[in-house]
């Protein structure tokens, strides 16, 4: 263990990108495990490095002794003095260095491998604490082929590997072919680190923004939301932070030049730039662009918004395969149909008839012996009130299927009794209200008649 070989190691460490500290612990340890391979578990051992005389050093620690029981961690004090001098006392703990000659075939064999594990650990371990600070940007690898869990790209000091699940599927990679991924996470496992690329993901086109346009990594102007169908079609919200900066020209660049670099890292992928706003309703207007919207509405019974659009514009704001409607809902994080005006015209009253069927159907239902099929049959005939039932003559309900001539009567009796009912009930709460309104008149005339009563005395 000489000068020579503490060189070779720091010629390691310099090859392998690893700190010279990491090897001179993994010798350590490899020294360690042959001494005690040589000399049993038992044994209290011990290794260094000592860079001041460019040595290693190995040794046995015993317990001075007066009689000596266990040879491997004890030492006569006779013995003792005659290593250490005549200061050593019973109790005191002696280093006693080991010859590595004595280690043996088997013990060095021992030792190598220890120091490999280590090093190959720390190699692991070095790739791991690089590729991590890394998660989350850009990287650049070169494509070595396929397997099955996805394409192999070579990334230097490692290799990545993008599931067939990130890829774009417009894309072919070809072996040899230099790529941009996103480095999606980094894993650790038992062999060596594993890297998850991605071609797919939204934060690829968040990434390639900040680095082709100043004013994204700088942020003056911010990314909001990004929707992707990948390899087909982007919609990227964005804002400014300064008033002076149109958000969207700035992304689009002098004759469009900062968006379309971006457009040919994407492999051509159509990129939609919306300006996003706080109100929901003008940026849902936005992420149609540049199909004209003539309005948006909130549909609060089926929590969507509608959009309409001109009869002609239709298929365009829909997209091909429904696209441009998945990411404009996507991007706003809310359910959009797109309608035309006669559409949405007839939409809303079909909705207006079906809340009056059912306000209709809930009185008719309050009736006592009235169940839905007869509800039903009355609204229908026209008798959706509590009024058009009492105003009508028995035999005029008997027109009603399934109202027959008692049931008439019954019904009208019962109508009558229920509205009734009701009319009594609104008259309590306008009592009730007055009263209210009593308690406070009688408590002002109360503050007043003592004053009265002062008058009279």
């Amino acid at each position: 263990m000489n000068y020579d070989f503490l060189q070779a190691l720091e010629a390691i460490a310099r090859n392998k990108g690893l700190d010279e500290e990491i090897l001179y612990e993994a010798l350590e340890a490899g020294l360690r495990a042959a001494a005690r391979r040589r000399f049993g578990d038992q044994a209290a051992i011990d290794a260094q490095v000592d860079l001041e005389e460019n040595r290693v050093v190995v040794w046995l620690t015993k317990t001075v002794v007066e009689e000596v029981e266990a040879p491997i961690n004890e030492i006569s004090i006779e013995e003792a003095r005659f290593l250490a001098g005549d200061e050593v006392v019973l109790g005191d703990e002696l280093d006693i260095e080991i010859d590595l000659d004595d280690f043996g075939r088997s013990a060095a064999q021992t030792a190598k491998q220890v120091v490999m594990q280590r090093i190959r650990e720390a190699e692991r371990d070095a790739v791991y604490e690089e590729f991590k600070q890394r998660e989350g940007t850009l990287i650049n690898g070169i494509v070595q082929g396929e397997s099955s869990g996805g394409i192999v790209v070579e990334l230097g000091s490692t290799d990545g590997i993008m599931p067939y699940s990130e890829r774009i599927v417009t894309e072919r990679y070809r072996k040899g072919e230099r790529i941009r991924a996103f480095l999606l996470e980094v894993r650790k496992t038992s062999r060596s680190p594993q890297i998850i690329l991605s071609r797919r993901h939204p934060a690829l086109v968040a990434e390639l923004f900040a680095e082709e346009i100043p004013e994204v990594a700088d942020g003056t102007v911010e990314i909001v939301n990004i929707a992707r169908d990948a390899g087909f079609r982007s919609k990227v919200a964005v804002r400014s932070t300064d008033p002076n900066v149109d958000a969207v020209g700035t992304c689009v660049g002098l004759r469009g030049y900062r968006i379309q670099s971006i457009v040919r890292q994407l492999d051509q992928e159509r990129v939609d730039l919306v300006l996003w706003s706080a109100d929901l309703k003008v940026f849902t207007k936005h992420a149609f662009n540049p199909v004209e919207v003539l309005g948006v509405e909130y549909d609060e019974y089926s929590d969507r918004l509608v959009v309409i659009v001109a009869e002609d514009k239709l298929s365009i704001a829909i997209g091909k395969r429904g696209r441009n409607i998945k990411l404009a809902s996507k991007l706003v994080g809310m359910r959009i149909d797109v309608r035309s005006p006669e559409q949405f015209e007839q939409e809303r009253s079909s909705r207006i008839a079906q809340e009056e069927h059912d306000e209709a159907m809930a009185e008719l239902l309050d009736i006592p012996g009235v169940g839905e099929q007869t509800a039903e049959e009355l609204y229908r005939a026209g008798y959706d009130t509590l009024e058009s039932i009492i105003a009508a003559t028995a035999e005029e309900l008997t027109q009603v299927p399934g109202i027959g001539p008692k049931t008439a009567e019954k019904l009208r009796t019962a109508a009558e009794e229920l509205l009734k009912e009701l009319d009594e009930n609104e008259d309590l709460d306008d009592d009730d209200q007055d009263e209210d309104g009593d308690d406070s008149a009688g408590t002002a005339e109360a503050d007043e008649e003592p004053e009265e009563d002062a008058d009279e005395d």
